[in-house]
């Protein structure tokens, strides 16, 4: 097994994410698709390397257009949050 080396978030460190999940999010979902906003791990990796927290918008930065219009739609009309 490799080596799995910390990853330095501000004053904390964090093991890195488990092989099989989003090297980004920790959790498991296909690549197409957005990261998990509400992962831990995803909002202090984000806000180390940016100096911010996340938003929904950054975790679907990645993704398509049409991906991101569907996901705004579903997290407007299920949670009320405008992105």
């Amino acid at each position: 097994m490799a080596e799995r080396k910390m990853i330095n978030v501000g004053a904390f460190k964090m093991l890195p994410a488990a092989p099989d999940t989003c090297q980004e999010c920790a959790v498991k979902h296909e690549p197409h698709m957005p990261h998990n906003k509400q992962s831990l791990f995803y909002q202090m990796k984000f806000n180390a390397e940016h100096g911010r927290w996340p938003t929904w918008k950054d975790a679907m930065a990645h993704c398509t257009p049409e991906l991101q219009a569907q996901w705004a739609k579903i997290l407007k009309d299920k949670f009320n949050i405008d992105i």
